[in-house]
Parts: structure tokens; sequence; C-alpha cells
């Protein structure tokens, strides 16, 4: 029996997946500029965006976790760690602070995150295609939740 490292075969699929896991940060970054800073019966948008940041960050650090069990070469008690620590830190922003500092500690914790995933690039864990995606997906997070801290 013989392993094979695991990975996704239709890049199409998670380039679409990712591109538009982005909207709603692009939405949350674009709406104040048309005069929308809430959604009727969902909240203001700095709350809605900070929810779903919360829950993309959970992803993130649990694709982490999901790639060093599938690739033992992978798993390092480090990456785990930290990875779990940054989740950690955006869930208690998220609790304990405003939104504005919960979506600035969500900001550090994409780009956290796409280091882990450049080191795991480093490996030889992740595809080229894959991070170049991740790459251009946390830029666009990063630089719709700085618009949406700037506002």
């Amino acid at each position: 029996m013989s392993y094979s490292r695991p990975t996704m075969q239709n890049s199409k699929t998670y380039t679409a997946l990712a591109m538009a896991g982005t909207l709603p940060f692009i939405a949350a970054a674009l709406l104040p500029l048309l005069g929308h800073d809430a959604l009727p019966h969902l909240g203001s948008l700095e709350q809605l965006v900070s929810s779903y940041g919360l829950a993309i960050v959970c992803f993130l650090a649990g694709t982490h976790w999901g790639t060093c069990l599938a690739d033992r070469s992978a798993a390092s008690p480090a990456l785990l760690l930290i990875s779990n620590v940054i989740f950690l830190a955006v869930w208690f922003a998220y609790i304990g602070a405003g939104a504005k500092t919960a979506l600035g500690v969500q900001t550090g914790a994409f780009l956290a995150l796409l280091l882990i995933d450049l080191h795991l690039r480093k490996m030889n864990v992740l595809s080229a295609a894959y991070l170049r995606v991740r790459i251009v997906a946390t830029l666009i997070a990063v630089l719709s939740l700085l618009v949406v801290l700037l506002q």
C-alpha cells in the first residue's frame, strides 16, 4: 500500500469558493461608501463582517489541522498550537472587545494564517496554485477589512 499526498484536484473549484468567500468582506467595505452601514433585520455591517471573519478564521485554522492530520510530514505541534492561538485571539477579541478591535485582530490573524500557509508551501505540503489563491483571497479580505476599519 502506498501513500499519496491528498490534493484538491479541481483548482477551479477551490478558486471559485475562495473568491466567493471574499464577497462579504468586499460588501462590508463598499456598502458604507454607498450610504449603508447596516442590513435590515441583520444588524450593523461591522458586526456582521466581524462574525463572518470569526467563522473564516476558524475555517482556515481548521484547514491547517486537516492538512497536518492528512499529511504527517506537515504535522507539527507548534503549527497546530499557533493556529489555535490565532483562532483563540480572534474569538476573545470578538466576544470581549468592540467590532473595530475584533476586525483589527482578524486582519492580523489572516496575515498570520497566510504565513503558516507559506511555511506549508515551503515544506511542499501545499501546491503553488493553492497558495496563489490563498494569497489573493487574503489580500482581498485584509484590504476590505482595512477599508472597514478606516470608515
